[in-house]
C-alpha cells in the first residue's frame, strides 16, 4: 500500500496506481472519490531564458509560427507571452 493521501478527499487506505504522465512521472487514482492526481506534480514552467528568447523574437518582428519551430514551443505558449507582455527585469 502506498503511504500517499489524496488531494482531494484526504483518504489514504484506497490509493491506486494508475499509470504515468507524458513526462514519466507516477499517477494515482483514488477509489473512494475517483479522482486522478500525481504524489509529487511538477507543473509545467516556462523557464525565463526561454521566455526571453520568446520576447527578443516577437520584438524582431518574427511571426509566431516561425517562433514555434525555431524555438520548439507551442504557438498557444508564444500567445500566452505575448499577452502577459515583456517581462519586468
Amino acid at each position: 500500500m502506498l503511504a500517499v493521501a489524496c488531494p482531494h478527499c484526504s483518504d489514504t487506505a484506497s490509493i491506486a496506481r494508475h499509470g504515468e504522465n507524458r513526462n514519466g512521472t507516477e499517477r494515482l487514482r483514488c477509489k473512494a472519490c475517483g479522482k486522478t492526481f500525481s504524489p509529487d506534480g511538477r507543473p509545467r514552467v516556462l523557464g525565463d531564458e526561454r521566455r526571453e528568447q520568446i520576447e527578443r523574437c516577437l520584438a524582431e518582428r518574427m511571426s509566431q509560427r516561425a517562433i514555434a519551430r525555431a524555438l520548439g514551443v507551442s504557438r498557444d505558449t508564444i500567445r500566452a507571452v505575448r499577452k502577459r507582455g515583456p517581462s519586468v527585469s
